[in-house]
């Protein structure tokens, strides 16, 4: 089966141009967001957890 090539007319051209830069504003913005929760993640206090001391962990492979 051969392939036909698709022809687009000035409108639905504008009309795809319209929806992928509204598309990669929405990736933008959401890669912002994520980007700010994640500083947020790190800026929370007692998210660190306890280093186990030697001690610890020899008593758990006990």
């Amino acid at each position: 089966m051969s392939k036909k090539k698709v022809v687009l007319t000035d409108d639905q051209r504008k009309r795809n141009a319209e929806i992928l830069a509204r598309l990669e504003d929405e990736r933008s913005r959401l890669v912002e967001e994520t980007r700010a929760l994640q500083q947020q993640e790190r800026r929370r206090p007692g998210r660190k957890r306890k280093k186990k001391t030697i001690e610890e962990m020899l008593v758990a492979t006990d």
